[in-house]
């Protein structure tokens, strides 16, 4: 069933209000966002500045951390909607027990990250790297033993607010955590303010402190914050309830792994091309870095996208919601025009900026062309991924990522970044030739899939209406 198309409802100024509704929803999640994604930037930086060796096992480092927190991020996105849905109902002793349930999931699934880091350092040991690149990456990721364990609270936390439509710690504390992140950057990479110069490593250190300051704030936000005051969220604290645990999980779980699809595919790149040298890999990690402070934009939006769909699902309003996502795709879409125009303008900028080596800049600028492709046809999958969210549809998104990256791109993108089949291997080029399609493939299935599933929420709403007693 479609929704009847008034003048009012398609005119000018009511994108223009909705969008700006939306907005003030989003720039907080944009802005926090862009401030974790930046911490990790800075962590790219400093290693740039130190040597070629030291910004390669960062970004493997990194690509190890980034898999496995894609992980845990994907099943506490599940909190979101949960939360959103019983605010939307006006159901707050539901919410309460909803955020002591997921904090503590939060302690199985921190001893679970400890393991998968140590898996990695394993796997990083089998890679054919130099001994200094191999050094330095194990260095850096073992404090994220410590920061692993703390992750799944923070996000606890964080879902729970964003869930109610409270954004405003996301922006505060994660905009305070990069300034954080920064100063200690400085000081443990170069050994500044009397403090050792561990290089590389030091980042790492430097992260372990932020998430101690974070999740420590996040607690303190919830026990005496004014807006969270009705909802006394440490409240007659329940024991773990494996049911609800379960329900998350079961929503979580889908979600992690649709997030994990592509996030993986492009974490995957450094290990692929790990062989080529140092100065591919330095080029990917500027390159990536970069792009993924752009697509902050877009995930930003799809994360109010998943709550206001909530709180109007929670409130039986799914011709509301089907509004919602319309005026979030089309506003995704301008923003990621905007971003994809500056990456080419700026991609030589940029590339120095991070890199003295002209062999990092050459191909860290001929990348960027790639990411200025990628956004325009990312931006919409990962908007249609977190209205879909909203809807509690996770398992067919989910397949439809995993065909698309992993079963169509990557053998595609293999084939050319690595073999003579279509002609001279494009190393790292390739690999970004493939994500371009698989998000393109990801973002044409998953619109088709949003307009089957909010219709049908629509049809669903319209049929109990009939057939209510008058």
């Amino acid at each position: 069933m479609s929704i009847p198309a008034t003048h009012s409802e398609t005119s000018h100024p009511r994108f223009i209000d909705n969008a700006r509704t939306l907005l003030r929803l989003a720039a907080p999640l944009i802005m926090g966002q862009i401030a974790v994604v930046g911490m990790t930037v800075t962590d790219i930086y400093m290693g740039g500045q130190v040597d070629a060796d030291t910004l390669a096992a960062l970004q493997l480092g990194g690509s190890v951390w980034s898999m496995i927190n894609l992980m845990v991020i994907g099943i506490m996105i599940a909190n979101s909607p949960i939360v959103g849905n019983f605010w939307g109902a006006g159901q707050p002793g539901k919410i309460r027990f909803q955020f002591q349930q997921v904090l503590w999931l939060a302690l199985p699934l921190g001893v679970v990250v400890i393991s998968a880091v140590l898996l990695g350092i394993h796997l990083v040991g089998q890679l054919d790297i130099s001994a200094n690149v191999y050094r330095i990456t194990v260095g850096y990721l073992y404090p994220f033993l410590i920061t692993g364990f703390m992750f799944p609270a923070f996000f606890a936390f964080r879902t729970t607010f964003e869930g109610i439509g409270d954004t405003r710690p996301v922006l505060v504390f994660n905009g305070a955590a990069f300034v954080l992140n920064g100063i200690l950057d400085y000081a443990l990479v170069f050994g500044k303010f009397g403090l050792p110069a561990l290089g590389g490593i030091g980042a790492a250190w430097a992260t372990v402190v932020v998430m101690t300051f974070l999740v420590t704030c996040m607690a303190l936000y919830a026990r005496h914050s004014a807006t969270l005051e009705s909802l006394n969220l440490y409240h007659k604290f329940a024991a773990p309830n494996l049911k609800a645990m379960a329900d998350t999980l079961r929503l979580g779980i889908p979600i992690a792994l649709n997030i994990a699809a592509e996030f993986s595919f492009l974490a995957v790149i450094p290990f692929m091309i790990a062989h080529l040298g140092s100065e591919m890999l330095a080029a990917h990690a500027i390159a990536i870095n970069i792009d993924s402070l752009a697509f902050m934009v877009p995930l930003g939006i799809a994360q109010a996208l998943t709550i206001k769909i909530a709180h109007a699902q929670g409130r039986g309003n799914p011709h509301e919601a089907r509004m919602i996502c319309l005026v979030g795709f089309k506003l995704v879409l301008i923003l990621a025009l905007m971003t994809s125009s500056l990456k080419v303008l700026l991609r030589n900028d940029i590339a120095s900026l991070f890199s003295a080596d002209p062999g990092v800049q050459i191909i860290a600028a001929n990348l960027f062309l790639f990411a200025a492709m990628l956004g325009l046809v990312d931006c919409l999958q990962m908007a249609c991924s977190g209205a879909l969210r909203g809807y509690k549809d996770a398992r067919i998104p989910l397949v439809i990522q995993v065909i698309a990256f992993w079963v169509i791109a990557f053998p595609i993108a293999y084939s050319i970044a690595l073999t003579d089949f279509w002609g001279p291997p494009l190393g790292v080029y390739g690999f970004w030739i493939g994500t371009v399609i698989a998000a393109s493939i990801a973002a044409t299935c998953l619109i088709y899939r949003w307009n089957l599933v909010s219709k049908n929420e629509i049809r669903k709403l319209t049929q109990s209406l009939e057939n209510a007693p008058a």
